[in-house]
């Protein structure tokens, strides 16, 4: 299934319009500026049958009325995931995911899946490298702490054995592989980081998991870690 692009509600929900980016099929994430409502990141994945359509990071400074790509790495791939910095709005990281389904398979990463990063809105982006896998990724899930925004955590599909938890403790700069747990890339590769413990972090899973040791372990939300 796919969908016809961004709607918005000006009344609670009551009713909506489509916004744009009907090309896009896939959407990961709609994150609006706190600071202003009118500023809006859409992270368009693009289609998942073919190449092109709207993918990459687009942004609005007038609530929707028109739209700028200001990321595309290629008609191939899309964007999996994006996040914002709870300190600095201006600070963005992005999941670049390389997909392609046939009817005979599923091709589910490449070398054009990345983790990027911005500090000036959206304007420029840099490849974060130093620590992650080295050739091809799949799906790759991205959060943030609140309770310090230095620490970056990302669950990557990677070729042979370098998939797992990754974090970092410098707003990206260098990464660490904290364990080999990751979730199917297919449906899940989802994170989320306490509010007040920056080593705890849930994991959306067939069943719910979630760790206490910054990604070292993971148990079923439920059990004692």
């Amino acid at each position: 299934a796919y969908g016809d692009g961004v709607y918005k509600s000006v009344d609670g929900g009551a009713s909506w319009k489509n916004m744009g980016l009907k090309a896009s099929e896939h959407i990961s994430k709609i994150i609006v500026d706190p600071r202003n409502s009118d500023v809006v990141y859409v992270a368009a994945y693009g289609p998942l049958w073919s190449a092109g359509g709207d993918r990459g990071i687009y942004k609005t400074t007038d609530g929707g009325e028109t739209w700028e790509q200001i990321h595309f790495v290629s008609e191939n791939a899309g964007s999996g995931d994006l996040i914002m910095d709870p300190t600095n709005p201006d600070i963005l990281y992005e999941a670049v995911h390389q997909r392609r389904r046939h009817v005979f398979t599923y091709i589910g990463g490449g070398k054009e899946s990345a983790v990027y990063k911005s500090v000036d809105a959206g304007q420029t982006w840099t490849e974060l490298t130093s620590g992650l896998p080295v050739g091809k990724m799949g799906r790759v899930g991205l959060a943030v702490s609140p309770a310090d925004a230095n620490y970056v955590y990302a669950i990557i599909e990677a070729e042979g054995d370098q998939g797992g938890l990754y974090r970092s403790t410098n707003k990206g700069a260098t990464w660490s592989k904290r364990s080999g747990y990751k979730t199917s890339g297919n449906y899940y590769q989802e994170i989320y980081c306490d509010p007040v413990n920056k080593d705890k972090i849930f994991s959306m899973n067939t069943w719910l998991h979630h760790s206490t040791d910054g990604g070292k372990t993971f148990v079923a939300t439920g059990e004692t870690s």
